[in-house]
């Protein structure tokens, strides 16, 4: 039976050889392989490093298999070009950092976003980031129980123009909201709004302070998933307070000799508990600027995929059929019995064999993709 078998698969691998030197030409529907390339780069290099290869791999015609057979021949589920409604969200604040969230996005299409910061002067530069795939974002922020960690608080002085106020400022080692509590024990009494704009560099005003006084207060920041981290109880005085000017009011000069330039423009992926992913933008420049984001999708991602035995069977069969391959070993079964598949040899769900058990996918380094160099009945079936 050893020998039956060994013959079987010889002439199984003879007819996969024959077979391959007839396929058919290849549409330009099928020929979707650069964009494959764009999330599977990694798989490519290795395909391509085996001296054997597949021939719609070695073509780049990844939809020859991948794809349902109907969307393959007409073109259908394959990344391509296609008119899309530009998306304007506009930030009018005039802030140093922004974060802007950007929500329903499909994983595997590609998007172009646009970013241009204005700042008070009325100056204007872009920036741009010209592939986004969300699927193949690096940076992910997952959903965690951990809080922001606070340092550097620091007091501003104590300045009088119409009323008596100050500045608060501190740092969080993540992106988190900004609020201050303060008032004339550790009771406190007041609080500032939550400002909701994401930030690491945190600047609160706080108004209508009494002059003479002691002021306790604390800092509070909560990140994008509502992790909350509060401060110690902080300490400054309004005994000593500085007079501003008009002129002094109207804006640092400083600032405004400052040349408006982007210092970070970062993507990242926001993965909430139980919910869809959202694409998110840290953007930081060199003085305060509002933002216009404007961003499209250029390309959709693929869909109707080949996955389980649409994959590993039906497609073989496409090039392969039953009525050509002639006598071979049975596939679409499961392993029952005292039957066991080494691990080394692929099957799906339950055991069941496909034409991949037993053949690399994109090539090997042996004739005919084999995984193996010699195959005989003792290998899945025991005693």
């Amino acid at each position: 039976m050893i020998m039956r078998l060994w013959r079987t698969l010889i002439i199984l691998n003879l007819t996969i050889a024959i077979s391959l030197s007839g396929l058919p030409a290849l549409s330009k529907a099928q020929n979707m392989g650069n964009d494959c390339l764009l999330c599977h780069g990694e798989v490519y290099k290795k395909g391509v490093s085996s001296v054997y290869q597949h021939s719609p791999f070695k073509k780049r015609a990844c939809g020859a298999c991948h794809l349902k057979q109907g969307h393959a021949i007409q073109g259908k589920g394959v990344a391509k070009l296609k008119a899309a409604e530009r998306v304007i969200l506009s930030k009018p604040d005039y802030l140093t950092e922004h974060t802007i969230i950007l929500k329903g996005l499909i994983n595997q299409a590609i998007y172009r976003i646009n970013i241009i910061f204005k700042d008070l002067s009325g100056n204007k530069i872009r920036t741009s980031f010209g592939k986004v795939i969300p699927a193949r974002i690096q940076d992910i922020k997952t959903y965690e129980r951990k809080p922001p960690v606070i340092s550097g608080i620091r007091v501003g002085s104590i300045t009088k123009s119409v009323f008596l106020e100050t500045t608060i400022t501190w740092d969080t080692d993540e992106l988190s909201t900004s609020c201050v509590e303060y008032g004339l024990s550790d009771r406190y009494g007041e609080c500032t709004s939550e400002d909701i704009v994401l930030v690491k560099h945190h600047r609160i005003r706080i108004y209508e302070l009494e002059e003479g006084k002691d002021y306790h207060f604390r800092v509070i920041s909560r990140d994008m998933f509502g992790n909350k981290a509060v401060s110690e109880d902080c300490v400054f005085s309004t005994a000593k307070v500085l007079q501003v000017s008009g002129a002094e009011e109207k804006g640092d000069s400083n600032i405004e000799s400052v040349k408006l330039a982007v210092k970070k423009a970062h993507a990242f992926l926001r993965r909430k508990k139980g919910k869809k992913s959202d694409i998110g933008l840290y953007l930081e420049t060199t003085k305060p600027a509002n933002v216009t984001i404007e961003y499209m999708k250029v390309r959709d991602g693929c869909t109707d995929l080949n996955v389980g035995k649409g994959l590993t069977i039906d497609a073989c069969y496409q090039c392969h059929p039953p009525d050509v391959l002639g006598l071979s070993h049975p596939v679409g079964v499961a392993a029952k019995g005292t039957t066991r598949i080494p691990d080394d040899l692929p099957a799906l769900t339950g055991g069941i064999i496909t034409c991949v058990t037993c053949h690399n996918v994109h090539g090997g380094n042996m004739k005919h993709f084999v995984r193996r160099e010699t195959t005989s009945c003792d290998t899945c079936h025991g005693d």
